[in-house]
């Protein structure tokens, strides 16, 4: 059995795709996203139903738009 030296051995270098994502803005839309669902978490009680519901569904939407631009790249 004979050993290589480390320089001779080829190191294989898998097909990983680069960081290209924008993953500040990725962070700061879940950042507000998170902080808006805190605030409905809080205020929900005292808001209208419809209000609620509508602020509900557009932070999803927040959340699905930052996956969309910068999420799935990252």
């Amino acid at each position: 059995m004979t050993a290589m030296h480390p320089e001779r051995i080829e190191r294989r270098w898998r097909g990983s795709k680069p960081a290209v994502g924008r993953p500040v803005l990725f962070a700061l839309m879940l950042i507000v996203a998170a902080l808006g669902m805190l605030v409905l978490l809080v205020a929900g009680p005292n808001l209208a139903l419809p209000l609620a519901v509508g602020c509900a569904a557009s932070l999803m939407a927040l959340v699905a738009i930052a996956w969309a631009v910068a999420g799935p790249r990252l």
